[in-house]
């Protein structure tokens, strides 16, 4: 057959199963999408916390970093730094010139505040001062960092960015501990405190996209001596790192531990490390991992790691937003935890937090990092910036709102004999692909978007409408969601029925 016929042949395939993709011409006004000229109250997007398109937020950042008229938002130093990545554009790969600041106070955030979670799990002696290392990763959106001073003191004369004591360490004496505090019963017992503290502590590293991520890091890190077990819905990214690895790879039935228990008392003998692949917060789905199970799984192996992807709960779920993990306190438990910044956070990229000798290795061998242009500075900047208004718990009212509104809607469904899901990503499952069509155009006749979601993307007969609830929404617009579900509750069917 030849190419273009083959083409033709499949896209009409598609199209006759009510499969065919197409990409709309869409434009974004206030909270609403506007679509074929019609403005719809959007349900499809996954800017869960409204910032992504929220021109006063985008406003709010750059009057923050350019206000020199207090000490407490900007400074010349915070305004020179933003017109300095905005001016860097796409500077190449960033083991050539993609290394710019922005990237290195982000991951020393990033870092510092999921080992804020870990060192709270442990105790090490009183070689540490906890409160003093509580209060020095609390210390505020720019304080200072040492172990990045700038060569050019005119541009650059106050680096105040996100300070982490550790770097001190390198030039104190034997009776410090890595974060530069005093040990009090000598050096044998700092000894024990450092091993233990490497142990635990993580290192951050900025990534261009979810999917590079996934693809990337499980392509990269593991070998024909690993084995890697994927939980059956995960992200199509995942699927292509597995595929894409040397390692030997299975999946697990969907969040079923007694099937991952049976892989795991089958294989761990055969293979020097197995690798436990899951998303926190499904992406179809909107359910949550067994992390605690998985967790208890692990411990019983020696061999066993954890490769989890919080993409829809960082920003969302956790005392400072950080995901599923810092809510069910196992981040020190986690060897893998990758998120995106493009849902929750309103921005591009995807990071990973993991050991150093991680770090340092897919800096070393991982393809979409070495031979990818690294995303500009200002996209990471922005990161940075929202990032660190989750640390000081700017964010969580937001967090919040979204949380009640979520329950409202999934009390809503209950009454409606629809199961809830347990996240902001609420399936509402069709079955068949053509009544997934026909339930998108019932919600644009209300001025509702939400875009039906069909085989391959779920399995066969799971088509579905998904909705991604979001801060943009109102009590008045779930009640009309609802209204709709309930006046054409013959289009859908209950997931666990």
């Amino acid at each position: 057959m030849q190419f273009y016929q083959r083409l033709r042949t499949e896209l009409k395939a598609r199209k006759e199963a009510g499969n065919l993709r197409e990409l709309p011409m869409v434009q974004f006004s206030d909270d609403n999408i506007v679509l074929d000229h019609t403005r719809y109250i959007d349900l499809s997007s996954n800017d869960y916390l409204g910032i992504a398109r929220d021109i006063n937020f985008l406003s709010t950042f750059i009057e923050t970093m350019t206000d020199t008229s207090t000490a407490s938002t900007g400074s010349d130093f915070a305004g020179k730094f933003l017109l300095r990545t905005v001016g860097c554009g796409s500077t190449g790969s960033r083991l050539l010139t993609g290394n710019h600041y922005s990237f290195a106070y982000f991951e020393e955030l990033v870092a510092s505040l999921y080992n804020r979670c870990i060192f709270s799990n442990q105790t090490f002696g009183p070689c540490v001062d906890e409160a003093k290392l509580k209060a020095d990763l609390q210390s505020g959106s720019w304080a200072k960092n040492s172990s990045h001073k700038s060569q050019d003191s005119e541009l650059y004369p106050n680096l105040e960015l996100y300070h982490n004591d550790k770097h001190e360490s390198k030039s104190k004496g034997k009776g410090k501990h890595k974060d530069g505090h005093k040990g009090h019963k000598g050096h044998d017992e700092h000894v024990s405190c450092e091993i233990k503290a490497a142990t635990y502590e993580r290192e951050c590293l900025y990534l261009n996209s979810g999917f590079d991520a996934n693809l990337g890091i499980l392509s990269t890190l593991f070998t024909k001596n690993d084995l890697l077990l994927v939980d059956k819905l995960s992200h199509a990214s995942i699927i292509d790192g597995m595929l894409n690895s040397k390692a030997k790879s299975l999946r697990y039935a969907h969040n079923d531990m007694e099937h991952l228990e049976s892989l795991l008392e089958k294989y761990h003998q055969d293979y020097e490390n197995i690798v436990i692949v899951t998303e926190s917060i499904f992406s179809m789905d909107g359910d949550r991992a067994k992390l605690k199970e998985i967790v208890a799984l692990k411990e019983r192996y020696d061999n066993v790691l954890i490769y989890v992807d919080e993409a829809h709960s960082f920003g969302l779920l956790g005392e400072d937003g950080l995901g599923l993990c810092q809510e069910l306190n196992i981040v020190d438990k986690v060897d893998f935890l990758m998120a995106t910044l493009s849902k929750a956070i309103g921005s591009y990229g995807a990071f990973l937090v993991c050991s150093k000798e991680v770090k340092d290795y897919l800096v070393n061998f991982m393809r979409p990092l070495i031979f990818a242009t690294a995303l500009p500075p200002v996209n990471v900047t922005f990161s940075l910036y929202v990032v660190g208004l989750m640390s000081n718990g700017s964010m969580k009212y937001k967090r919040d709102y979204l949380k009640k509104i979520c329950d409202y809607f999934h009390n809503n469904l209950l009454e409606l004999g629809i199961s809830p899901s347990e996240s902001q990503i609420q399936p509402l499952i069709t079955g068949d692909s053509q009544k997934a069509l026909q339930a998108c155009d019932v919600f644009k006749h209300f001025g509702l978007l939400a875009l039906p979601i069909r085989h391959p993307t779920v399995p066969q007969n799971m088509a579905r409408l998904r909705l991604s609830l979001n801060c943009n929404l109102r009590v008045d617009d779930l009640d009309l969601i609802t209204k709709v579900i309930k006046r054409y509750r013959h289009l859908f069917v209950d997931a666990k029925s």
